[in-house]
């Protein structure tokens, strides 16, 4: 389901994703989050979303892909990549506890991308970020 519209309205937005996370409604909403995620205009949006995956119950494969591309995405900043990395791993231990089989090609592949990430050079900022994602998952 995707009800956050046009995401120009930043702020209905972001009250948006507050009031689902309160009512814990955002495993609900997770078309709209992916849709949030790929929106480059607006920062804060991002940033409210990959904050609002690691609150969740079920993320889906195609939202924690969207948030793998944010973590790889070396022209953004270091900071909503660390987030990434931080949600990320929420999502993927979360679907470890849970024992859910349908995430795993997903973390078989955020784990080779991590170790190629983890050989680049980098920000040491990031390095530590996406190592604590690999301590999670694998």
């Amino acid at each position: 389901m995707d009800s956050f519209g046009n995401l120009v309205e930043w702020g209905r937005v972001l009250e948006e994703i507050g009031r689902l996370g309160i009512n814990r409604e955002l495993d609900e909403h997770q078309e709209g989050l992916v849709r949030i995620l790929r929106y480059r205009a607006n920062w804060r949006l991002r940033e409210a979303a990959l904050k609002a995956v690691t609150e969740m119950d079920a993320p889906r494969e195609a939202l924690l892909s969207a948030v793998l591309e944010i973590m790889m995405d070396e022209s953004l900043y270091h900071e909503v990549r660390v987030l990434a990395a931080e949600a990320l791993a929420a999502g993927l231990a979360r679907a470890q506890e849970k024992k859910r089989h349908d995430l795993d090609d997903l973390r078989h592949r955020a784990i080779q991308q991590i170790h190629e990430l983890l050989s680049s050079t980098q920000a040491p900022v990031i390095h530590q970020g996406v190592r604590l994602v690999l301590s999670n998952i694998e």
